[in-house]
């Protein structure tokens, strides 16, 4: 077995570190060690003795894209973080994105067209009139949390929206369950709970909303996304009550907390990048479709997801065997030198931009890409036009090594 690399890439304290200089050790990796065994990660989720197995960091582009689309090599069944979480937790939690193919297919195959490109445009006016609703609620008081009371909010509504969640008490545990499963690392959250409940808690909440939406849908079925799912077959099979619940879930969680921490990022990222913040008022519609591709590749969300080897390859010059695992560094891809010219740079004008945001292609790529753009595409139009001399504060980050997160982003405007 090769020796555990001395930038260690799982530990606490690295992400503990601020961005730049966890980008510099990916970067120092990128360049000599592009495929490194690194040592067990420190985890809040499994007990040490739990833990106990090295990883491969994955931090190039091209390898992060090449292993992504050989999903018989490399297999999401072992989950998406670097936790061996057990089985029933994993699946009910994270439904088809922790599956192969043939199950992967299926399920997928089952929501797509509600997916479409076609189908979100449809949409679009919609989504626009949510983010001005928000807007102009918080506008005349000249001042907010812009994570707790727009961003946060967003997503949320619209995903609430798209099941038609009407329920106040479904409304609230469907946005703080998504909240609460992708921040069980959190220190504001772990001072009262064990992450491992906070994961396994969020995740039952979402799925009681989802058994409930469910059941009432076989007998009142409408024109949401639950009907759809409760209906729609693949392949002459329709979904089971434990594949809704899992659905639900990971839907949840992707759909509220990705964009939502990506509309944060971008706006700070706009705040401390003047210059770019003045081109994009100077022609807000020529310029907000690139502004959307560098805010994904500038805030890359989902910061990796794992893999497992399920028979020997050889990559970088280093052979992964059958049985280990690896993590796919898309934070590191999204900043590669050799396919970015100064990636270090936040720039709307950047052509073309090829970030692994979403993704490094294959059949896990990410099934809400068009409506997470969408949404943002909005978001950072309307804001700009509607409150232009907004001006950010100092951001509160999430403490995760699995999500980019941003907690709370102070702002302020004339009302």
């Amino acid at each position: 077995m090769a020796t555990y690399s001395p930038l260690n890439v799982g530990s606490f304290e690295f992400w503990e570190m601020p961005f730049v200089e966890r980008e510099r050790v990916f970067a120092e990796l990128r360049a000599n060690d592009p495929v490194s065994w690194q040592g067990p990660p420190d985890s809040l989720l499994v007990e040490p003795e739990m833990n106990t197995d090295g990883f491969w960091a994955i931090t190039k582009y091209e390898h992060i894209r090449e292993i992504s689309r050989k999903p018989k090599i490399f297999s999401n069944s072992e989950g998406i973080f670097l936790e061996d979480l057990p089985e029933p937790v994993r699946v009910g939690a994270l439904s088809f994105i922790v599956q192969d193919a043939p199950e992967h297919t299926y399920l997928r195959g089952v929501v797509s067209n509600a997916f479409s490109p076609r189908h979100m445009k449809t949409l679009e006016e919609w989504t626009r009139d949510q983010v001005i609703e928000l807007i102009e609620g918080i506008k005349p008081n000249g001042s907010a949390d812009i994570c707790e009371e727009f961003t946060k909010q967003l997503p949320g509504r619209i995903f609430c929206s798209f099941f038609n969640i009407t329920d106040p008490a479904h409304v609230h545990n469907t946005i703080q369950g998504a909240e609460e499963i992708v921040s069980w690392n959190d220190p504001e959250l772990t001072a009262h709970e064990e992450p491992i409940m906070i994961f396994a808690n969020a995740a039952e909440k979402l799925q009681d909303v989802a058994m409930e939406l469910a059941e009432d849908r076989r007998v009142n079925p409408g024109e949401d996304l639950m009907t759809w799912i409760v209906q729609a077959e693949f392949e002459g099979r329709k979904m089971e009550d434990w594949e809704i619940g899992g659905f639900f879930v990971l839907m949840a969680g992707a759909a509220n907390d990705t964009t939502r921490h990506a509309m944060a990022h971008g706006m700070l990222a706009l705040q401390q990048n003047p210059e770019q913040k003045a081109l994009l008022l100077s022609d807000i519609e020529k310029y907000l479709d690139g502004a959307v591709e560098e805010v994904l590749r500038w805030s890359s969300v989902i910061l990796h997801m794992r893999r497992q080897v399920m028979e020997d390859y050889e990559i970088g010059g280093k052979t992964l065997k059958a049985g280990e695992k690896l993590a796919l560094f898309y934070c590191s891809g999204n900043r590669d030198e050799d396919i970015f010219e100064d990636p270090m740079t936040f720039d709307i004008t950047r052509t073309p931009n090829r970030h692994m945001t979403f993704g490094g292609g294959g059949p896990h790529f990410c099934l809400g890409s068009v409506l997470g753009k969408q949404m943002l595409k909005h978001g950072l139009r309307e804001v700009y036009t509607r409150l232009p001399d907004i001006e950010i504060g100092e951001p509160e980050f999430l403490a995760s090594s699995f999500m980019h997160g941003v907690k709370h982003l102070p702002g302020t405007w004339t009302p």
